[in-house]
């Protein structure tokens, strides 16, 4: 049986300060001109100093020039709805102004090419509170909020539960790279993060705008940059109080776009995956399709370890999630 497809898990870290020293133990003297790293097909990479981006699989990107997403409509006691959808958007345009250089994989100096061809659409609240992606129904690409712990929407705990600031599940094409869906979730419970949202800040503890910046970045497609480029919104550290990942480095600049380049052909096409849908489940019975002839079926994230297949497209479907992860310090638990 030839394999066409799969399932794929890949988790970057959000270190605090105290895990720096970690990370940078990582970094080598040899690397590339670009620091940027894009999200590949490549089942469950994991970076290195040697190798900090994967040139193997095949790059993730959104085929359409517009991509919609949908705040869960509860939100957050720390965060209303209305404040929610305003951060997020603004964390959107932060990527979709770049001013793009001549050569964004060399990274050189200078701008005016254009901005990247990709741009985030709010298509309004919605009630399902699921990371999922439905095959055969309808879908949404979310934005929730996890205020009473940092489990998924059945109950069951998430990885390092204490530690995790937010979640971005990409469901995307393992043979062409299309991105199909992706899913933001925020590690609300105030055990772990005190999300804060003034603009300009006066008092900043955990910075929605700053973490909502970098899922961001992971939702469009980018991986954590390299660990030679601190100052980039998708490093993989993130000190508390810190609000400079409101706004990208030149490096997150070139790496949004080489990945949407201003001369791409594409249409403006936001709506999701065979229509928005307010429910979770497609707002159809699930049905899974017969077996093909030829190679195999994947359970995918968000469809209960159901096996299904994209109708119409013959490759089969993987997910790639990337997490971002804080190393609270001095939080007292009462």
């Amino acid at each position: 049986m030839t394999r066409v497809g799969g399932r794929g898990r890949a988790q970057g870290t959000l270190a605090g300060v105290a895990g720096l020293a970690a990370l940078a133990a990582l970094v080598t003297s040899t690397s590339s001109a670009a620091a940027w790293c894009r999200s590949t097909t490549t089942q469950d990479f994991t970076p290195t100093g040697a190798q900090p981006c994967d040139d193997v699989g095949k790059p993730l990107q959104w085929a359409s020039r517009c991509v919609s997403y949908d705040v869960q409509r509860d939100a957050s006691f720390q965060v209303d709805l209305a404040t929610t959808r305003a951060v997020m958007q603004a964390s959107f345009d932060a990527w979709a102004s770049a001013d793009c250089p001549a050569d964004p994989v060399a990274c050189g100096p200078g701008g005016g090419r254009g901005h990247p061809t990709i741009q985030a659409v709010d298509l309004g609240p919605v009630s399902c509170a699921c990371a999922e992606y439905n095959p055969s129904g309808g879908n949404a690409n979310l934005v929730i909020f996890r205020d009473a712990g940092w489990f998924d929407c059945n109950g069951t705990p998430k990885t390092e539960a204490d530690i995790n600031l937010a979640l971005t599940t990409v469901t995307y094409n393992t043979v062409t790279g299309e991105i199909y869906d992706a899913d933001i979730e925020i590690n609300s419970n105030p055990e772990v993060a005190e999300l804060t949202t003034t603009s300009p800040p006066t008092r900043v503890v955990d910075d929605l705008q700053s973490i909502l910046t970098h899922e961001a970045g992971h939702f469009l497609g980018l991986a954590h940059t390299q660990l030679l480029n601190g100052d980039a919104t998708m490093f993989p550290a993130y000190k508390q109080g810190k609000i400079t990942l409101r706004d990208l480095d030149r490096d997150d600049v070139c790496g949004v776009c080489a990945a949407y380049p201003p001369e791409r052909v594409a249409d403006c096409a936001p709506a999701p995956r065979r229509g928005l849908e307010d429910v979770c489940g497609g707002g159809v019975a699930a049905v899974i399709p017969p077996a093909p002839a030829q190679g195999c079926q994947c359970a995918l994230l968000g469809t209960r370890g159901a096996s299904a297949r994209d109708a119409g497209l013959g490759g089969a479907l993987g997910a790639l999630v990337l997490a971002v992860v804080v190393r609270r310090r001095g939080r007292k638990r009462g």
